[in-house]
């Protein structure tokens, strides 16, 4: 399958294959001079690194992708380009997950003011999510992500035959991002979720071709109208907010980042029940579908004013002395809700944890 997404000035051409083996011949025609690839996906799919080096392709390693999102990297990936003669109407490529497609898309945004790119993405939570809008990062000191920028690749590739071999927690940590789009899009998306749970679960390869097309559609009609986050994209921070206090309480001992979405879409949905937005019965379906996946929470610690602490300091947040959450009307209706009541949220977050554990 393929189709383009249009932005102001470009398009991204989107491709989807269940095998490897097209996968590689699309590689091979799209001619790339450097890839950037996980080690991770190198000890598990040698073949991969053996067609790009008989395509006369120059591979960046990256070891540990998070952890070299950073300064140091971004000059040896400067010099390893420069090296290589890149100029700007090469295409270079990332292979891996949302931090190498990250790291990847900063420096084909900064080299030479920017080269062709290609994203390659080998985790469900890259495909539906990191490879789609833009967004490009590195950290800084203990910052995650503080240095970026926006940049669309000019080809994405999304193969699912990459998702077989992935951990059922890994693999669910996408799930919550293909959940959290549904909730801001329509009923119809939930109905759809709840008719293919099945096939989600046991991971059939047709399903997630077809729920992975519709995630992206639906995140690039959230972006399209809405580059910079100014407006509706932050729309796509549901269930984030409280997602990011959760994770951000939890770093002594690091949870999967679409669990402490999957968590936060549940505390959203609850805060918009206790505010009269929604009724109690879209909480208990959408709370039973979570639950249904069998998610392990079994290490995340729950403290009600560390996660409050956090969430006070998102970078999200607008106005002085509240917090910005993203909260439903009703589903497929999200609005941007300004909580200045630190009592009140507190009180919340503990009475939702009690019930949660």
């Amino acid at each position: 399958m393929s189709f383009e997404i249009k932005h102001d000035d470009s398009n991204t051409r989107i491709q989807t294959t269940r095998e490897l083996k097209d996968l590689l011949k699309t590689i091979e025609s799209l001619n790339p001079k450097i890839t950037f690839i996980d080690k991770s996906i190198l000890e598990n799919y040698s073949f991969i690194a053996d067609q790009l080096t008989n395509l006369d392709v120059n591979i960046f390693v990256m070891e540990d992708p998070e952890a070299e999102k950073n300064l140091e990297t971004l000059e040896r990936a400067y010099d390893f380009l420069q090296r290589n003669n890149v100029r700007r109407t090469d295409l270079i490529m990332a292979i891996g997950g949302g931090a190498t497609t990250d790291f990847v898309g900063f420096v084909a945004s900064s080299f030479k003011r920017g080269v062709k790119l290609c994203l390659i993405p080998t985790s469900l939570l890259a495909q539906v999510d990191a490879c789609i809008g833009g967004k490009t990062a590195i950290n800084f000191g203990d910052i995650k992500n503080l240095v970026g920028s926006f940049y669309n690749p000019n080809e994405i590739i999304i193969c699912t035959e990459f998702l077989k071999s992935l951990g059922d927690q890994e693999y669910l940590t996408g799930v919550s991002e293909i959940i959290k789009h549904a909730l801001i899009t329509s009923d119809a998306e939930i109905s759809f979720l709840q008719e293919n749970i099945e096939n989600i679960r046991r991971r059939d390869q047709i399903t997630l071709e077809e729920i992975i097309t519709r995630s992206i559609s639906i995140k690039h009609k959230f972006v399209t109208t809405d580059f910079t986050e100014k407006g509706r994209r932050k729309f796509l921070n549901f269930g984030h907010t409280f997602g990011h206090g959760i994770e951000s309480s939890n770093l002594k001992r690091p949870m999967l980042h679409g669990h402490a979405v999957a968590i936060g879409m549940m505390m959203a949905l609850k805060y918009s029940v206790e505010l009269n937005f929604i009724k109690e019965s879209a909480y208990e379906m959408i709370s039973g579908l979570i639950k249904t996946l069998d998610y392990d929470f079994s290490e995340v610690k729950l403290d009600p004013n560390s996660i409050y602490s956090f969430m006070k300091s998102d970078k999200k947040n607008t106005e002085e002395d509240s917090i910005s959450l993203i909260l439903l009307k009703s589903i497929g209706e999200p609005f941007i809700y300004n909580e200045k009541n630190s009592s009140k949220l507190i009180e919340f977050i503990d009475r939702f944890i009690k019930d949660f554990e």
